[in-house]
């Protein structure tokens, strides 16, 4: 997939988040200046019956629209049980408005109105559980055991204050009394829900936030009915509550962060917070508050109902303690098996880390052994072959004995290379120092090199200015400008250049060399003066090296009391710097 096209997907999207963040706040406000027309509309009219069905379907409509626009086609279902659920609800109060307005009177207790009240509730509570279930995934053991503490909590007090007082009141039938006592009885289930949702995942967004003050306002909007239901009139101030609750539910669903109410937990839920454990520790205290509420309001106590009660909550409190002290004992027990792997694994560390050192020293000393076996002969060879190119004056003949003669040098400095890479892992290079004239060293270096770079093809040149001397020893570091130099041709194509710059700088001398070969990749450069190391492009075009020719210059320039650095890109060349200390 083309840039241009990702842009093309993401614009539209951006904008419609761009559009449908003042689309929030701007219904937010009309539907408090709604709210306030609607306090202002003649007290228990027709007007305003009709105007708080009005308010209730906008926002019904919004929610629907906010999830539409906000969300992918398969996250929608728990804002789309939002508007149903409260669209039950709208169909509720437009039932009584019909009453109200075309027969002037309230519909009969209980009413088709009713049983679409009442399952609303479910509707709601269902789309809280599949927000929790998305950004947590709460279906563990803890998780069951805290709802079912909530839950028994909630149901104790409900049943004391607000569903039992229904059995000492006068209905016309028992039917109508069980129909009272379902509204009540449905506020445990939202409550529930509400409560999961307050101590549910942090780094919560605006819409989550709202979200919550939009079942808070419900909650208590049906907590104060249920207290004052004999003196309850439409256009009452909970209608406030109840209608603020509409419009919030509709500006957290248009708001664009919806879309990511918090961030999911993948961990296990729900973790033992501090607001978890304080709302455990108020449910587990729900029993003697109750009780004590009863007392001290002269209120019919209910022993029973509250012992009952007090034992559930006591029973699933110990149990979820149980799970906990299991918890932190597999926690404990994990955490020695670690302890003990970590150690057993540490000492097989250590155990493999000596072995790969004695073969390492073995091998430093099988390659140092075979160098010095080898470099006898091949110093004979090369001896015989100059002695047999004095006597020749056949042409072809003296051509096989050049070949031959080169390919014994070659032999001859790789030996050396070997040898000499042997000694520094044995100790730091000693040097025999002199006063060096680095412009000679340079010179020679280049002019040595020239054959070469012109038999490749490459363009070598050179640009040195007079400095002052250093403290060091010439071989090594004509060694040194060599290994760079020869590097330089080495990994520079046909029709390439090669640049040897030598420059003074206060209290130090600097060398350069350039080229415009196939250059380093980033991840290869910190292993670049590593012994043996090669880069792979090397490997892949199948240039001679051993990879030592780096790690010797290394050393050399530290020796030297120098450094040594690279700065390279693919395909643009490689800097290779040196910086060496003025003699004082």
């Amino acid at each position: 997939m083309t840039s241009s096209s990702l842009t093309s997907r993401a614009v539209p999207a951006v904008a419609a988040r761009v559009r449908s963040a003042p689309a929030a706040w701007a219904f937010l406000g009309t539907g408090l200046l709604a709210i306030a027309v609607y306090f202002l509309l003649p007290a228990h009219g027709d007007a305003q019956s009709i105007f708080y069905v009005v308010i209730g379907f906008s926002s019904v409509v919004a929610i629907y629209v906010g999830s539409s626009r906000n969300l992918p086609r398969g996250e929608r279902l728990p804002w789309q049980l939002f508007a149903f659920g409260l669209l039950g609800q709208v169909a509720g109060d437009a039932i009584f408005a019909i009453y109200e307005v075309s027969l002037n009177r309230e519909p009969p207790s209980p009413s088709i109105a009713d049983a679409f009240y009442l399952a609303g509730y479910p509707l709601l509570a269902l789309g809280v559980l599949l927000i929790l279930r998305k950004l947590g995934g709460q279906t563990s053991r803890a998780a069951i055991l805290d709802t079912l503490v909530i839950f028994s909590a909630v149901a104790l007090v409900q049943w004391v204050f607000f569903i039992d007082p229904y059995n000492h009141m006068h209905f016309g039938t028992e039917f109508s009394r069980l129909v009272a006592m379902a509204y009540p009885a449905m506020d445990v289930v939202l409550l529930v829900a509400f409560a999961q949702l307050l101590v549910g995942p942090g780094g919560r967004t605006r819409a989550y936030r709202l979200l919550l003050v939009s079942i808070a306002l419900w909650v208590v909007a049906d907590e104060v009915y249920g207290l004052t239901i004999d003196t309850y009139e439409g256009g009452s101030w909970i209608d406030a509550l109840w209608l603020g609750s509409y419009v919030v539910w509709a500006a957290a669903a248009l708001d664009p962060s919806m879309s990511r109410l918090a961030v999911p937990d993948r961990r296990r839920l729900p973790r033992l917070t501090s607001a978890r454990l304080l709302l455990l520790a108020l449910a587990s205290l729900t029993a003697p508050l109750t009780l004590l509420i009863e007392r001290l309001s002269h209120h019919r106590v209910h022993a029973f109902v509250i012992a009952v009660g007090g034992a559930a909550l006591g029973g699933v409190v110990l149990v979820r303690l149980a799970g906990l002290v299991h918890a932190v004992e597999r926690a404990g027990l994990a955490e020695r098996l670690a302890r003990r792997e970590a150690e057993q694994a540490q000492q097989l560390l250590t155990f493999q880390n000596q072995q790969l050192v004695e073969i390492d020293r073995l091998k430093d000393e099988f390659v140092s052994s075979i160098s010095h076996e080898l470099r006898t002969p091949l110093t004979s060879i090369a001896g015989y072959v100059e002695l047999l190119q004095e006597e020749e004056e056949d042409a072809e003949k003296l051509g096989h004995l050049a070949i031959v003669g080169r390919n014994s040098e070659r032999l001859l400095a790789l030996v050396t290379d070997l040898l000499f890479a042997a000694r520094l892992q044995y100790g730091r290079l000693e040097l025999e120092r002199a006063p060096v004239d680095l412009r000679s060293v340079v010179e020679q270096c280049v002019d040595s090199a020239r054959p070469r770079a012109q038999a490749a093809s490459v363009q070598l040149e050179s640009e040195v200015e007079d400095v002052p001397e250093i403290a060091g020893e010439p071989a090594k570091l004509a060694q040194l400008l060599d290994n760079l130099v020869s590097n330089a041709i080495k990994f520079t194509p046909r029709d390439g250049r090669v640049s040897v710059r030598l420059t003074a700088h206060p209290d130090l001398i600097r060398i350069e060399v350039s080229d415009t070969g196939i250059g380093i990749p980033d991840r290869e450069r910190e292993r670049l003066f590593e012994r043996f190391f090669r880069a792979q492009s090397a490997l892949e075009r199948q240039i001679q090296g051993t990879g030592l020719g780096l790690y010797i210059s290394k050393a050399i320039v530290d020796a030297h009391d120098g450094r040594i650095g690279v700065d390279s890109a693919p395909g643009e060349g490689t800097t290779f710097i040196v910086e060496l200390p003025v003699a004082r």
